[in-house]
């Protein structure tokens, strides 16, 4: 079943699995992933950031302490660690998750590198990956990885999969990545659209601009689009009226923890 829906009231609208199938399934994880893809999501978010060793592994907070067995900064841990630590005993499937439910639901979670995610969904999906620390080396490291698994030569710009999407809060990571990766297509993730902003993002060459949800409005989308950026939204939690807001504002898409209940609102709408 595809991810993006056909609807009266609104074309094209992408239901992106945040860090994966994330209320189902541990985030960031081949588990979540595997199970998006299995709900019939191919557009997924996941993010990015470099260990001591410099290697690029899939963590969303500067710490392990939330998303694994062990405790400390990402920076400062090497691979050899990293890779030794559990990341699915921390998570219970919910009772109404699509996942395997309760608790030790995915005992044998690990942390991805960025080069084992590539590899394991290269021509499966359209990846939005972004940039999450400041790390001055992000970007070249990403893209060494990128170029590797041939993911700098599918498609990019929309939901279309596969593909590729970079995003970041970091205004100077976009700069690096952008100029590294020009072809492909760049997001910047802020919390509400204003003037200032699409002036920069127009400036750098962005593609798109992705508020936060439970602020983005119709009249800010249309600024964005008349200035040639593409919106979609981040931060819906666990709020379905958040959801509703970013489908009314005729946002592209969002990204969303919970892509199959997601769907069902949508369509009801």
């Amino acid at each position: 079943m595809p991810s993006k829906k056909k609807n009266s009231k609104q074309p094209d609208f992408t239901l992106i699995a945040h860090r994966g199938a994330s209320y189902d399934a541990p985030e960031n994880t081949f588990e979540s992933f595997d199970l998006a893809l299995a709900l019939g999501f191919d557009n997924f978010e996941t993010d990015v950031q470099l260990t001591s060793d410099g290697r690029p592994v899939l963590v969303h907070d500067d710490t392990l302490d939330r998303t694994t067995d062990s405790t400390g900064l990402v920076s400062e841990t090497g691979i050899a660690k990293i890779k030794s630590l559990n990341a699915g005993l921390w998570f219970e499937g919910p009772d109404d998750g699509a996942g395997i439910r309760g608790v030790m639901a995915y005992p044998e979670a690990f942390v991805p590198t960025l080069d084992e995610f590539l590899e394991r969904y290269a021509g499966k999906a359209h990846v939005h990956l972004e940039l999450k620390s400041t790390q001055p080396d992000l970007a070249a490291v990403s893209m060494k990885s990128l170029k590797q698994w041939g993911w700098l030569d599918q498609h990019t710009g929309d939901s279309v999969a596969p593909g590729l999407t970079i995003s970041s809060f970091h205004f100077e990571q976009l700069e690096r990545s952008i100029a590294l990766m020009p072809n492909i297509a760049h997001g910047w993730l802020l919390q509400k659209i204003d003037k200032a902003s699409l002036a920069a993002a127009v400036d750098l060459g962005l593609s798109g601009i992705y508020p936060n949800a439970s602020k983005v409005t119709k009249k800010q989308i249309d600024d964005a689009n008349n200035a040639g950026l593409v919106v979609r939204t981040w931060g819906i939690a666990d709020s379905k009226a958040a959801l509703r807001r970013a489908y009314r504002s005729r946002a592209v898409g969002t990204t969303v923890d919970w892509p199959s209940k997601a769907r069902e609102i949508i369509e009801s709408l």
